[in-house]
């Protein structure tokens, strides 16, 4: 699935399917809310080379301490980069990114001057406010499917047996993989 659309993104290095599938506990709750967030340097330039890469996972990692979120996977490309973070039920995607991409371009840009300019040889004026380009793509990723959430919920009438898919689970596992009988 993922594989197929991004070709260097690729879960199986990561271990994806078995940190989807882990449920994390809180003080009053029970959770598994993992997100697969994409962002781009402004212009797409493709400026995340070198020593930018090391300094940017150190600063990322940093801030998902500071956060409380769960670094799952990241993956830097010269134009653009995936993160996929689980995090609390209290921590919003937008406040994940939005803290992400200022502290981000913040930090490279004190370590990295002319990340100010964006890669252009010439340097004119002050240079760009932002390194990063307003937009991102964020997505939700769980153990579970759409359509297995929905039958869940239509069979508590009958409190059937729910069976799930892991990503990426080998199909001789698939019928092994079930929440227990809820009559019980």
């Amino acid at each position: 699935m993922t594989k197929k659309l991004y070709t260097h993104f690729n879960p199986e290095v990561h271990k994806i399917e078995s940190k989807i599938a882990t449920v994390r506990t809180s003080h009053h709750c029970k959770y598994n809310i993992n997100y697969h967030i994409i962002w781009i340097p402004k212009y797409r330039k493709p400026i995340l080379t070198g020593k930018v890469v090391e300094v940017l996972k150190a600063i990322i990692e940093g801030q998902c301490q500071e956060m409380s979120i769960s670094n799952l996977a990241l993956e830097i490309m010269p134009d653009h980069l995936h993160l996929f973070v689980g995090a609390k039920p209290t921590v919003t995607p937008f406040k994940i990114i939005h803290k992400l991409k200022g502290n981000t371009s913040i930090q490279l840009r004190r370590c990295f001057p002319d990340l100010k300019y964006l890669g252009y040889k010439q340097h004119f004026g002050k240079g760009f406010d932002n390194l990063w380009a307003r937009g991102y793509y964020c997505g939700s990723a769980g153990h579970v499917s759409q359509e297995q959430v929905k039958r869940y919920i239509q069979e508590q009438q009958g409190k059937d047996v729910f069976e799930y898919d892991i990503y990426g689970c080998p199909t001789h596992l698939k019928g092994q993989l079930t929440i227990g009988d809820f009559t019980k």
